[in-house]
């Protein structure tokens, strides 16, 4: 187990090297687009229900 979560932090931080140091800010934001995208198509397809108990709820104060 030991190894696993050794070989997820090298990996983490090696993306956030390439991420910092190799990537043109045009790369940066075509990749930020592509996950941006991603979450929404996911959420998307998440069951209502789902979004309702996840979703903060909101609520009306009477003063």
């Amino acid at each position: 187990m030991k190894n696993k979560t050794s070989g997820l932090i090298a990996l983490g931080l090696a993306a956030f090297a390439y991420w910092k140091y190799k990537m043109t800010p045009d790369q940066k934001q075509n990749l930020k687009n592509k996950v941006t995208d991603a979450g929404k198509n996911l959420w998307d397809k998440v069951p209502q229900g789902v979004k309702e108990a996840v979703s903060p709820q909101k609520t009306q104060n009477s003063i």
